[in-house]
């Protein structure tokens, strides 16, 4: 069933519960046709971050085995949690050589090796507690923190449904000053605007020290908004 079809059946359940069924011929009467637009607002119920190991040195290949290392005890702390195996991934993996110039002449000063994974976390309150433990077992860069609704279409639907509730008032408000009455609906068209990941703004950050340990990063997912609209003809009494 594509998406229109099954948004005009949630419609017609919606309109059909405060309108009396009517015989077929009404949808031959005059038609009115209305612009609804509602917002709807969720917490979101998950997060996805970005944990970086950067290391410098002289040597590839120590430079690359310290990084190895570092990314191994944070993924291990980052389990530790409780995250499962399948909510961790490599994201990227580089290994750069660093040159210093002078004159046009190009001398090698040394390698940076940078690891980066992604963490997906169901359970919000565990975020601060992950970027800690992460930090402190050696990874020295947040590079992102996003929050997401694992079902994000409750909150199309509850914009869509906001919509189609404005679209009825202002249509009750049109028919009552014409002297009619809504006896059904000729048409139905929706848009959303696909909602966002809340992206949380997160500086470079270094290992909290020993005073600070106890302390847990406060992170503060705040809500996700999504806009939807709807344009309804309906029918209207002679």
């Amino acid at each position: 069933m594509t998406k229109h079809k099954l948004f005009l059946a949630f419609f017609a359940a919606f309109f059909l519960a405060a309108v009396p069924l009517q015989p077929a011929f009404a949808m031959e009467g005059p038609g009115l046709s209305v612009e609804g637009t509602g917002r709807a607002k969720l917490a979101p119920d998950q997060a996805s971050l970005s944990l970086s190991v950067v290391t410098m040195g002289s040597s590839a290949q120590e430079v690359q085995a310290e990084n190895a290392r570092k990314m191994q005890a944070v993924t291990e702390a980052v389990k530790a949690l409780g995250v499962e195996d399948r909510f961790v991934r490599t994201s990227s993996i580089s290994l750069e050589p660093q040159y210093d110039y002078n004159n046009g002449a190009r001398k090698l000063k040394g390698y940076t090796a940078n690891n980066t994974i992604r963490v997906e976390v169901k359970e919000l309150g565990m975020v601060g507690r992950i970027i800690d433990s992460a930090l402190r077992a050696g990874a020295n860069r947040v590079d992102s923190l996003e929050f997401g609704l694992q079902a994000p279409q409750r909150l199309e639907q509850l914009a869509l449904k906001n919509a189609v509730a404005d679209a009825r008032s202002k249509a009750e408000a049109i028919a009552g000053a014409l002297g009619r009455q809504i006896v059904g609906l000729r048409q139905v068209s929706e848009s959303v605007n696909g909602y966002s990941r809340r992206n949380y703004e997160v500086s470079m950050l270094a290992a909290k020290s020993s005073d600070e340990a106890a302390a847990v990063t406060p992170v503060e997912p705040g809500e996700l908004e999504l806009s939807g609209s709807v344009h309804i003809e309906f029918v209207l009494s002679e």
